[in-house]
C-alpha cells in the first residue's frame, strides 16, 4: 500500500512534470493559428456561439451573428481552412489564414491578442475584431430584409465571417430577388441594395384606392371637385348643381423605378352633366360633355401601408 508520503511524493512528480511540458504544449497545441483553425472549425459547421468564442469582440447588439440557424442556412461556408502563425510578440500574433469560399481560394491576415491563461498555464488566444463585419442593407420600401431566410430590420447588422450570406426581403406588398453578399475578414461591410416590385396583393389595393378615389370625386357638384385631378372650365354661367359620373376608369398597373413606384400612365374619362346660360344669347342649353385625361401618380409603401398620391398628366380633353 501506498503511504501518504509515497502519494504526496508522486503528486508532486505529476505538478512538475505538468508544469515543465506547459512551455511545450503552448508551443505544440496552443498556438495562435491553432486558435484561427479552431475557430474555421466552428464556422464550417454552422456553429456560431462556438465561433464567437475565440473572438476578442464584446456581444453584438444584433443576435443574428451568433445564430447558428442563420449561419447554417448560408448559402456557403468556407472549407479546406489552414492558418500559419507568421508572427508574436509578446501579448500579440499575427497569423496568415487560407480557405476556400465560394469556389475561390482567399487569405487574410488576422491580428489575436492572448487573453488570461487558462488554469493559469495554458495560453489562450482570440482573434481580434475592432469592429464587427457587417452586412449593410439598403432595403428600399421595406423596413425588413431576411438574411439566409431569417427576417432583420434594414440598415447595418453584424454577422460572422467568412461566409455568404442571401440577403432579400418578400413581404405582402414588395418583394426583391434575394443577392448573394460575401463578408470575408474581421471589419468588412457588405453592400447589399434590393430594388422593390410590386406584388399582385400590391396592385389589388393600389387598384382599389384608384377606384375609391375616383368615386369620391364624381360625388361633387362643383365644377372643380375639390382635391381631384380632373374639373371643367367654361365661362358660362352654370345653372344649379353638376353631377359627375366615370365613363372609363384607367387602368392600373406599377412601374418600379430605383427605389420609387409610380401608376403607369393611363386614360381615365368623366362625364359631366347639368344646365348653363350662355354669357352671350343668355340661352339656357343642357350641359353633357365627357372628359378625357391621363391619371398617373405615385405609389408609398410603408410597412403595411399603402397610400396613392394621384396626379393628372396633360390638360384634359373634351370628347
Amino acid at each position: 500500500m501506498r503511504t501518504p508520503r509515497t502519494l504526496l511524493i508522486s503528486a508532486l512528480v505529476v505538478i512538475v512534470l505538468t508544469v515543465a511540458s506547459v512551455p511545450l504544449l503552448n508551443l505544440a497545441f496552443y498556438t495562435p493559428a491553432r486558435t484561427v483553425e479552431a475557430y474555421m472549425r466552428a464556422i464550417e459547421q454552422g456553429n456560431a456561439e462556438r465561433a464567437f468564442s475565440y473572438l476578442s469582440s464584446p456581444t453584438p447588439e444584433s443576435t443574428l451573428a451568433l445564430n447558428g440557424d442563420v449561419l447554417s442556412a448560408a448559402p456557403d461556408l468556407p472549407r479546406e481552412a489552414s492558418a500559419e502563425t507568421i508572427s508574436t510578440d509578446g501579448d500579440r500574433a499575427m497569423v496568415k489564414l487560407s480557405y476556400v469560399l465560394s469556389s475561390q481560394t482567399r487569405s487574410v491576415d488576422l491580428t489575436l491578442v492572448k487573453l488570461p491563461a487558462a488554469a493559469g498555464l495554458f495560453d489562450r488566444w482570440a482573434i481580434e475584431q475592432e469592429a464587427w463585419p457587417t452586412l449593410d442593407l439598403d432595403v428600399s420600401g421595406s423596413s425588413t430584409a431576411t438574411v439566409n431566410g431569417f427576417s432583420v430590420s434594414a440598415g447595418t447588422v453584424p454577422v460572422l465571417f467568412p461566409a455568404t450570406y442571401l440577403v432579400g426581403f418578400d413581404a405582402t406588398y414588395l418583394t426583391s430577388k434575394s443577392e448573394r453578399a460575401e463578408v470575408t475578414a474581421p471589419g468588412d461591410t457588405a453592400q447589399v441594395s434590393l430594388s422593390p416590385q410590386p406584388t399582385a396583393k400590391l396592385e389589388e389595393s393600389v387598384a382599389q384606392q384608384v377606384s375609391d378615389y375616383l368615386a369620391g370625386c364624381v360625388k361633387a357638384t362643383t365644377l372643380m371637385p375639390t382635391g381631384c385631378v380632373f374639373g371643367y372650365e367654361t365661362d358660362n354661367e352654370i345653372l344649379g348643381d353638376v353631377k359627375w359620373s366615370i365613363v372609363r376608369e384607367p387602368k392600373v398597373s406599377l412601374t418600379a423605378s430605383g427605389g420609387d413606384l409610380e401608376l403607369t400612365p393611363a386614360t381615365a374619362e368623366v362625364r359631366i352633366q347639368g344646365r348653363y346660360r350662355d354669357i352671350v344669347t343668355a340661352s339656357e342649353y343642357d350641359l353633357d360633355e365627357t372628359l378625357s385625361f391621363v391619371f398617373g401618380g405615385s405609389v408609398v409603401v410603408r410597412s403595411s401601408q399603402v397610400r396613392v398620391e394621384p396626379r393628372r398628366l396633360g390638360e384634359v380633353s373634351i370628347m
